[in-house]
């Protein structure tokens, strides 16, 4: 069994559906990755008056755990929040219950994927697809309105459907 990690945001959760919702100016679906100038004091205006938690335990998924092909031996995010709450989200919206890394923002997620032995990663950031793949972590980028421009050949993944392994 080969050890696949899966970020969250943008690949199983619908965070900028989400985040259009809460600031109707930003668009649902950003033809870029810096979509919000302001997130991360928007983000600490939301942990000063209590609702930043509520905010990501409340994001739809963008699939349904059934739909997920596999599964993960974990999940690496840099989610803004303690990990109990995505393990919350995680278990409420019903995908497979498996140990949650959250990385501070900024942060890189090879060290996480080195300490796992994740043999696979997917995520929706460019940057951490390179990044990844560059220190040997075979990454697959997951496609986004925000990262669809990238020619990045057949390392991309339009549905977890389409991972190699599972064909």
């Amino acid at each position: 069994m080969i050890n696949i990690g899966l970020d969250i945001d943008g690949v199983i959760a619908n965070f900028t559906l989400a985040w259009h919702e809460l600031y109707p100016e930003i668009p649902s679906e950003p033809n870029t990755y810096y979509f919000d100038k302001k997130i991360m004091q928007r983000f600490d205006d939301m942990r000063k008056v209590g609702i930043l938690d509520d905010f990501y335990l409340n994001i739809k998924p963008l699939i349904k755990p059934e739909d997920l092909p596999f599964e993960p031996k974990c999940y690496v995010t840099a989610r803004p929040v303690d990990s109990k709450i995505t393990e919350q989200w995680i278990k409420t919206n019903g995908f497979p219950r498996k140990k949650i890394f959250t990385v501070p923002t900024g942060i890189s997620k090879v060290n996480v994927m080195e300490e796992t032995g994740i043999e696979i990663f997917i995520d929706d950031f460019y940057n951490n697809f390179v990044e990844l793949n560059k220190a040997g972590i075979f990454t697959y980028l997951y496609s986004a309105p925000w990262n669809i421009s990238y020619d990045v050949g057949n390392m991309r993944l339009n549905s977890l459907k389409d991972l190699p392994l599972l064909t």
